[in-house]
C-alpha cells in the first residue's frame, strides 16, 4: 500500500483514534452528500456513485479497526475468574458471573463447581448436576463436590416430577396473562 493513498479515517473526515459512533456520524454526512440521487446530470451521478463505493469501503475498515480497537480481551486468569464469579454468585448474578467463568483460561475442578452453582441458582438442574460431575471427575477425593452432585441429583429428579411439571405448567399460564 502506497504511503500517498487515504487511510479509511482520512476518507471520512474523523481522527484515527475515532470510535464507531464518531465514524459512523461522518459515513452518514459523506453518503447523503455525493449519494447519484442527489445529481440530474449523469457524469455527477456516476462521480457521486464512484466517491459513495470508496466512502462504504473506508466505512467498513474504519469499523473494523475501531470495533477490534474496543473488544476487551477474551480470556481471564482461571483464579481472577473465579474471584470475579464468586462476588457476582454472591450478589445473584448468575448470567454475569457465567459470563465470567466463560472467560477463564484454563478449567479445573473448582471452575466446574462454580459453574455448577452459577447453574444451580439459574434452575439448570440438568446442566448443574453435570457440572458437578466433571468437578468430582477433575477431583475425586473432594467430598463435598460428590454432596453437591448427589444433591444436584435429587434437585434435578425433582424437578422432573410430574407435580412440579404440573406447578410450573400452571405457573406459566398465570405469567403469560400478565
Amino acid at each position: 500500500m502506497s504511503t500517498d493513498m487515504p487511510t479509511a479515517f482520512e476518507i471520512l473526515g474523523v481522527s484515527p483514534d475515532a470510535d464507531a459512533v464518531e465514524i459512523r456520524s461522518a459515513y452518514h454526512q459523506l453518503a447523503k452528500a455525493c449519494h447519484p440521487d442527489r445529481f440530474l446530470d449523469p457524469r455527477e451521478q456516476a462521480a457521486g456513485q464512484e466517491r459513495l463505493i470508496v466512502i462504504n469501503l473506508a466505512y467498513e475498515q474504519a469499523m473494523d479497526i475501531a470495533t477490534k480497537r474496543q473488544t476487551p480481551t477474551a480470556s481471564l486468569p482461571l483464579e481472577q475468574a473465579l474471584v470475579w464469579a464468586e462476588k457476582l454468585l454472591s450478589r445473584k448474578q448468575y448470567e454475569l458471573a457465567l459470563l465470567q467463568l466463560s472467560k477463564a483460561e484454563d478449567k479445573d475442578a473448582r471452575w466446574y463447581a462454580m459453574q455448577a452453582r452459577t447453574l444451580g441458582g439459574l434452575k439448570q438442574h440438568l446442566s448443574a448436576h453435570q457440572a458437578w460431575r466433571t468437578a468430582v471427575r477433575l477431583d475425586p477425593e473432594n467430598l463435598s463436590y460428590r454432596r453437591a452432585a448427589l444433591d444436584a441429583e435429587i434437585r434435578m429428579k425433582k424437578a422432573d416430577s410430574l407435580p412440579v411439571r404440573a406447578i410450573n405448567g400452571i405457573r406459566k399460564l398465570f405469567q403469560r396473562k400478565d
